[in-house]
């Protein structure tokens, strides 16, 4: 696989937004992330979501996912920063077959309700709120590296909201891969696309590779009510590339 030529012939439109310019697509060149799927209780997970017409994945008759990701943005179109997702993901107006996620292959190109996205700079915050309505606020994130871990730390309003390590794992070669992040604004649900490029990556099942620890701020307390069940994955990305769009597709909420 190749990895040459993600950004090549791609119109990289510039944008006049206040006293600067910015580009559509934003092109992330270098970007490092941990990212941990956990089994939670689906009526807690249907709980936070702000649309009827979301389904959240059915995992098992009773259980969904919740996925944390942390990212940290080496070089972007709009300079480097550090961000955390807190998502689910979902399909609309369709529920999943029983057991998606585990026995039953999840979605080609996967549908994430993003919940929580903490940033380190104002410009990464104001783009994505106006943009495209990402639940994005500042805060405190440090990623810090340890022999054979890699961990992310978030901390808002003065109050430690949580930490994700995780081993730093063997590395495969994965191919490009695609999904449509979703977010609420005003009444409507709105669809971008994110499109990652081909990449060296690590996946594990096993629970002893990484770790999560909650703090007291509230949304530590939302995932704690929650209640964050077993690992199902975890993902160990130390270099690759982003493509993300703007909002193409709007749908009321219901």
């Amino acid at each position: 696989m190749s990895k040459d030529g993600f950004f090549q012939e791609i119109e990289h439109t510039a944008v006049p937004w206040r006293q600067r310019q910015l580009y559509v697509p934003v092109f992330y060149q270098d970007v490092m992330s941990l990212s941990v799927s956990f089994l939670a209780p689906m009526e807690r997970v249907k709980a936070i979501l702000p649309s009827t017409r979301m389904k959240p994945y059915r995992v098992s008759p009773w259980h969904s996912i919740v996925s944390i990701t942390a990212y940290k943005y080496r070089d972007s179109d709009i300079g480097p920063y550090n961000e955390i997702s807190i998502a689910v993901p979902i399909t609309l107006d369709r529920e999943t077959p029983l057991f998606t996620g585990t026995i039953r292959r999840m979605p080609q190109v996967p549908k994430l309700y993003v919940r929580h996205l903490p940033v380190t700079t104002e410009i990464a915050r104001e783009v994505g709120v106006e943009f495209a309505g990402y639940p994005k606020f500042l805060a405190e994130i440090d990623f810090v590296e340890e022999g054979d871990w890699v961990s992310c730390a978030l901390k808002a309003e003065n109050k430690h909201v949580l930490t994700l390590k995780g081993r730093k794992l063997e590395l495969q070669q994965f191919s490009r891969f695609r999904a449509h992040p979703i977010t609420y604004r005003r009444g409507f649900l709105l669809r971008s696309e994110i499109v990652v490029n081909e990449r060296d990556m690590g996946i594990s099942k096993n629970a002893g590779d990484t770790e999560i620890h909650l703090g007291e701020h509230p949304i530590a307390e939302e995932l704690k009510d929650i209640k964050l069940g077993r690992v199902l994955a975890y993902q160990y990305c130390p270099q690759y590339q982003i493509i993300l769009t703007p909002v193409f597709e709007s749908y009321a909420a219901g």
